[in-house]
């Protein structure tokens, strides 16, 4: 799994400060303060500021089941790598945690033979949005993702939580650390979260 940060508005937690005062005619006096009145807001439940900053992030190396349950955000912009067009002979299987290794060599050995019927099918000509019909949906895909940090600590709070799947948890996690990075502030709140591991 590679999580990649392609863009983060400069400046985010200044913008948002900037933003939240525009409706008390308030001035700040630096960082500090901004960070201040950003957690403060995040308390009280006003987040609406918090939309003027996004993120855009390069995943690849999730699962298509993992990718499915993340683009199920729908206030969050997407682009995923099409089966319809990328042939994906050299997209490799996501392993569960929970696969024994004996379990690993027989989902190995099926997924091989799935990519050899993939292969087969479209040296008869068959199209790849058809082809792509007999790919597991533990299959590794990439995508690119862009929210507002409100979305993105939406996401955030129901993708590191405890019942989530361990891929999209695991996902979730290096997200909020490079948007934690960015702007404390903003997402220090869900440190708990993050650091929570699920013992399996």
């Amino acid at each position: 799994m590679r999580v990649e940060l392609l863009f983060v508005t400069p400046e985010a937690e200044a913008l948002i400060a900037r933003c939240a005062r525009v409706s008390h005619r308030s001035q700040g006096s630096g960082m500090e303060d901004d960070r201040r009145l950003i957690r403060k807001l995040i308390s009280l439940g006003h987040e609406s500021v918090l939309e003027h900053a996004v993120a855009t992030f390069e995943i690849s190396g999730i699962s298509r089941a993992c990718a499915n349950q993340l683009t199920r955000h729908r206030l969050a912009s997407f682009v995923q790598e099409s089966q319809r067009y990328v042939n994906v002979e050299d997209r490799e299987l996501v392993r569960p945690p929970t696969f024994s290794d004996e379990d690993w060599e027989k989902a190995r050995a099926l997924f091989q033979e799935a990519k050899k019927l993939y292969q087969a099918l479209l040296s008869k000509g068959v199209p790849k949005e058809d082809a792509r019909f007999v790919l597991p949906m533990g299959i590794e895909t990439r995508l690119v993702l862009t929210a507002n940090f409100r979305e993105l600590r939406h996401i955030l709070r129901l993708r590191l939580h405890r019942s989530a799947q361990w891929e999209i948890r695991e996902l979730a996690r290096r997200m909020w650390e490079v948007l934690y990075a960015c702007a404390p502030s903003c997402f220090e709140d869900l440190r708990a979260l993050a650091e929570t591991r699920e013992e399996r």
